[in-house]
């Protein structure tokens, strides 16, 4: 993706604002909100948190926010400590709740996923909510 003046992240899991992980503080230090999203993909279950895969299928989605960094910070330093191996920051196509649709970075999971384990809402704090 080429540089942007102020690079978008979209977060669906443990960064996302209600689940107040402390790393999202990273987010709130060093960007700005914009609105929620959807991202073409699917959810999974991956214990203590979640990830997400590109999905082909336009009925699936996934849920989250999406966020304008501050240019020339190590945000994306930590969160990609924070990621790990299992993910990659990719660029992708969001749809935002205004209508909207840009691009922005995501971290994709590259492991392998179990079809039991979706989440099918694709809501992570949804599923969390669940009883």
């Amino acid at each position: 993706m080429p540089a942007q003046k102020n690079p978008r992240l979209f977060v669906y899991g443990t960064l996302r604002k209600q689940v107040k992980h402390p790393t999202h503080q990273i987010l709130a230090r060093h960007g700005r909100y914009i609105s929620t999203g959807v991202f073409q993909g699917r959810l999974y279950n991956l214990g203590r948190h979640p990830g997400a895969v590109a999905s082909a299928e336009k009925s699936d989605r996934v849920i989250g926010e999406v966020y304008e960094l501050e240019p020339n910070t190590q945000a994306f330093e930590i969160l990609d400590d924070y990621e790990g191996r299992l993910f990659s920051r990719e660029p992708t196509t969001i749809f935002l709740d205004t209508g909207e649709t840009i691009t922005s970075w995501i971290y994709l999971y590259r492991g392998v996923v179990e079809e039991r384990r979706r989440i099918v809402s694709g809501d992570y704090l949804a599923y969390l909510d669940q009883p």
